[in-house]
């Protein structure tokens, strides 16, 4: 069955996978050095889990501008996503945990992704973002979901893109 799966092709590269299923705390180059929930890299180990990002990675195709479907930098010339976001986060127009993707791997993963068909709309181009923030996890939720005592400590989980004013790709007749 394991061999059915591949990144890339039918997994993202940023997938979580059920053999990364343990957390800590450490020290994270791509949040800038800071506290960030890690979990161990065993890509293709395991069962994909397609809704759920690893925390690592993600924060990492954020930091480089990777492509979330093949792992690989993306050039400003060939940014695409899929419109996915929030508008409810004060002083920001729109903020987004996802990286942009190549435009062949968008392609790819329109055919692939249950989800992404069901939007109903193929990929825009993304707009270079205002600022990348960073998502503090911790609380009683966070210590029983990850089974780590974060404590008062400030912990990143995700980083995200966000926009002062909605991204031209975000505007009506784009």
């Amino acid at each position: 069955m394991a061999d059915r799966w591949l990144i890339g092709q039918n997994v993202p590269w940023n997938a979580y996978w059920t053999a990364e299923d343990s957390y800590e705390v450490r020290n994270c180059r791509w949040a800038s050095g800071m506290l960030a929930m890690w979990s161990p890299h065993k890509p293709g180990e395991g069962r994909p889990i397609f809704a759920t990002p690893h925390m690592v990675r993600q924060r990492r195709s954020v930091a480089e501008y990777r492509c979330t479907v093949c792992g690989e930098r993306t050039d400003w010339t060939d940014r695409w996503w899929f419109r996915l976001g929030s508008t409810d986060v004060p002083g920001w127009a729109l903020v987004t945990t996802e990286s942009p993707v190549h435009r062949a791997c968008a392609d790819l993963a329109t055919k692939v992704c249950p989800h992404l068909r069901a939007l109903g709309e193929g990929p825009v181009r993304f707009d270079h973002p205002d600022a990348v923030l960073r998502a503090i996890v911790g609380g009683a939720a966070t210590d029983r979901d990850f089974g780590v005592q974060i404590a008062a400590r400030n912990v990143i989980g995700h980083l995200k893109f966000a926009w002062r004013r909605t991204p031209a790709s975000m505007q009506k007749g784009t």
